[in-house]
């Protein structure tokens, strides 16, 4: 395996090559970027950043705008692959952004060549799953030790080490399934017990809906018998009725056709008086020479032409008028731009926004900075204030001259608040001159479409008040043909007074020809009327007398009777049409209530049946779950032995069971549990309780590495080779991060690490 690195956390360009049969450990201070290279390798194969970073942070300080990326080659079942993942940035509204990127290279390529095969982030993570059958949370499970895992698993509490022990195997999820299962299951029973319904309600419902259905069979009988017999009396009512409307009719016939003869005689006397009124009022008018329709004619057109030579006239008025206007305003546009141009303006503004961008790049660089100056000041602040030591932030070993060096990270502290104030207010700067000179800019391109618009509005009204002028000469000429010679050589204003004066002479004229045209038409209709009342009052003839007076007496007393009888027999008919209406209605109602009581029952019944199905489901998966449970942990107790007693004689027996309380066997058949061994002897157990939990995950198979982040800072140096041979023994190839020296006399390969530098970043050495 090789990790090559390129401006990740503090190391600017690094590679290590790791033994991928053997194990392998990577030595030196505090500081020096070795965990940089166990977070590469996670980042690279899953895109997960260890310790809660954000993936930004990856990315080294003061490395902006430079590669940032991590390379990993590793075997699978004898074929070599590379992946690669990176950050590149990018600025979106004035603020830099990190983009992440992937490569994969497969075993078929070109490997000298190396040829770049592109691909998302999420589909690398894919492959790698499908390539090795581990998730991200399975491999870092399975073969991850981190710092401090050991002693949480030696000393934690029982709930503490189950919660551990069911994330890393993948019973987490299932218990908290058969949680919820349980919960559903209580919740529909008590939902099942409150709800309404019983099968004596359902059977008392049923009686009452039976017994009220045959009441309103019996109502509806009694409704049906009335209703026919009130319909026999209403149809001796209708009977009687018609009998006496048709005497009556014969009755009013004989009045009409009297009063009717004595109208038409008025209207032919009215007829005669209203033709010979309208003969003497044709008499008494003047006589007029020109017919209606020729003088309407020659009203007419004078009237056109004279309004369309006015309306021309005052057109070409404003027409001139506008175009005066309208030169005047382009001449201040012209004005106006030309005071607002300035051919600089687009050079400074693209160097404002280099500033600008410059600048924002700065800021988040110093924010990045700032982040990681803060945390590991308040880390190393806290361990002193509370025991007056501390130890390194990766591992256990104690640090000499604390107050040193937090007295200088707190000098690089303040002078990365200094300069990221200071990048902020020269960014807020560029910033507002970038904004100020678009505005500028933006206010002269206004001003030079104005005036080009000015131009052209003041082109276009000189062009429509030409037009408006002559359309109005033409009108004036069109005017002057209509009038006598003698009117035509006068000035405009005298033209247009004699052609009103002519047009009221004409209007008078035409109304009284109109007037007389409408008198005679107004005789002929009065005569043609005259003709018709005639002709009407000589056709009618004189009315004679009907005795019917006896016969409509005696029809109306027996319509009267059947009336009565029509009545009395409604009433029965409405007595009983109610007591039917209250028979069926209270027949719904029970019937109502009797279907609310079925599905009330049945709706009890299904939940009940839902909450016994639910039960039985919560109890399967937690036998399912006990099951898995008990043959994880003795998976994990059997592989956790091997390892034990590889690693030390003291014990013969490693047992972790439902209880999750870690216990060791003596060989004296003493139990102790491992949080009450000696120090040593917890890391040993622990150690062996992490591999025992690696082995189950992996089925005992040893494709792929352990990477392990100090495991054996709290073993003496027989113990230390012991677990190294171990992990031999074992076939598990290791990648060991250790701060002790010792490890270079027991691992077969070391990589030497140098103290970081802030210009070069981690110098690293390979030894064998």
């Amino acid at each position: 395996m090789c990790i090559r690195v390129r401006n990740i956390r503090s190391v600017a360009e690094g590679e290590i090559s790791v033994d991928p049969t053997g194990i392998t450990a990577l030595h030196g201070p505090i500081g020096a970027g070795k965990s940089t290279f166990l977070d590469a390798l996670v980042w690279v194969l899953y895109g997960e950043v260890p310790g809660g970073l954000k993936q930004a942070e990856m990315r080294r300080t003061g490395a902006d705008k430079h590669t940032c990326e991590a390379e990993v080659d590793f075997l699978v079942n004898g074929q070599t692959y590379t992946a690669a993942r990176g950050l590149r940035q990018r600025t979106f509204k004035g603020r830099v952004r990190e983009e992440a990127y992937a490569r994969w290279i497969p075993p078929s390529e070109d490997r000298a060549r190396k040829p770049e095969r592109q691909i998302s982030p999420s589909k690398l993570t894919l492959k790698i799953t499908e390539l090795t059958g581990l998730s991200g949370r399975a491999y870092t499970g399975a073969l991850f030790i981190a710092q401090g895992q050991l002693a949480a698993l030696a000393e934690g509490t029982p709930a503490h080490v189950q919660s551990l022990f069911e994330e890393q195997t993948g019973l987490g999820a299932l218990s908290k399934k058969v949680e919820e299962a349980k919960a559903t299951a209580r919740r529909v029973a008590e939902q099942a017990t409150a709800m309404p319904g019983s099968r004596e309600e359902h059977d008392t419902a049923r009686e009452a809906r039976d017994t009220a259905q045959e009441a309103a069979a019996a109502a509806q009988e009694t409704h049906t018998d009335t209703t026919r017999a009130l319909v026999e009396r209403r149809d001796a009512l209708t009977t009687a009725e018609h009998e006496v409307t048709r005497l009556d009719e014969q009755r009013r016939a004989a009045e009409r056709v009297r009063i009717e003869r004595a109208r038409a005689d008025e209207r032919l006397m009215h007829c005669r008086q209203r033709a010979d009124a309208i003969t003497n009022r044709i008499r008494s008018e003047p006589p007029v020479p020109e017919a209606p329709d020729i003088l309407a004619e020659q009203l007419r057109v004078l009237r056109e032409c004279l309004d369309a030579a006015e309306h021309a006239r005052s057109q070409a008025s404003d027409r001139d008028q506008l175009a005066r206007r309208a030169a005047a305003r382009a001449e201040e546009a012209r004005a106006n731009a030309q005071q607002l141009h300035d051919p600089d303006t687009d050079r400074h503004i693209a160097t404002a926004s280099s500033e600008m961008t410059r600048y924002e790049q700065q800021r988040g660089a110093l924010k990045g900075e700032y982040r990681r100056l803060k945390r590991s000041l308040d880390e190393l602040q806290a361990a002193w204030d509370h025991s007056r030591s501390a130890s390194c932030p990766t591992c256990t070993q104690p640090l000499r001259n604390i107050r040193a060096l937090v007295a200088a990270l707190r000098q690089q502290l303040d002078r990365c608040i200094a300069n990221g104030r200071t990048a902020a207010r020269k960014a807020d700067a560029a910033t507002q001159l970038h904004q100020s000179l678009l505005s500028s800019r933006d206010k002269a391109n206004a001003a030079h479409t104005t005036w080009a618009t000015a131009r052209n509005e003041t082109q276009l009204a000189r062009t429509t008040a030409e037009s408006a002028s002559r359309t109005a000469d033409e009108q004036d000429a069109r005017l002057a043909a209509l009038l006598p010679d003698a009117t035509r050589s006068r000035d405009l204003s005298g033209m247009r007074r004699h052609a009103r004066e002519r047009v009221e002479d004409h209007t008078q004229r035409l109304a009284a020809a109109q007037k007389v045209q409408s008198l005679r038409a107004e005789l002929g209709m009065a005569q043609r009327e005259l003709d018709r009342a005639q002709q009407k009052a000589d056709q009618m003839e004189r009315p004679t007398a009907l005795d019917v007076d006896d016969d409509l007496a005696r029809a109306r007393t027996q319509r009267d009777t059947a009336r009565a009888e029509q009545e009395r027999q409604s009433t029965l008919a409405n007595e009983a049409s109610t007591g039917f209406k209250v028979a069926v209605e209270r027949a719904t109602l029970l019937g109502d209530a009797y279907d609310k009581a079925q599905a009330q029952m049945r709706a009890k019944a299904d939940q009940l049946r839902r909450a016994d199905v639910m039960h039985h489901a919560a109890e399967a998966l937690a036998e399912l779950r006990r099951t898995l449970l008990a043959e994880y942990t003795a998976q994990v107790s059997q592989a956790a032995t091997d390892v034990l007693t590889q690693i030390t004689d003291r014990y013969v027996r490693f047992e972790i069971d439902e209880e999750f309380v870690p216990r060791v066997h003596t060989p004296e058949g003493n139990v102790r549990p491992t949080r009450v061994l000696s120090g040593g002897e917890k890391a040993t157990a622990a150690l062996a309780f992490r591999l025992g939990i690696t082995s189950q995950i992996t089925q005992g198979n040893a494709n792929g590495m352990i990477i392990a982040d100090e495991i054996t800072a709290a073993h003496d140096a027989d113990s230390r080779q012991a677990v190294l041979a171990c992990l031999t023994e074992l076939g598990w190839p290791a990648l060991i991060v250790s701060h002790g020296e010792e490890i270079t006399e027991l691992a077969p390969t070391v990589i030497n690490f140098s103290q970081p530098d802030e210009r070069t970043g981690t110098v690293i050495a390979a030894a064998a």
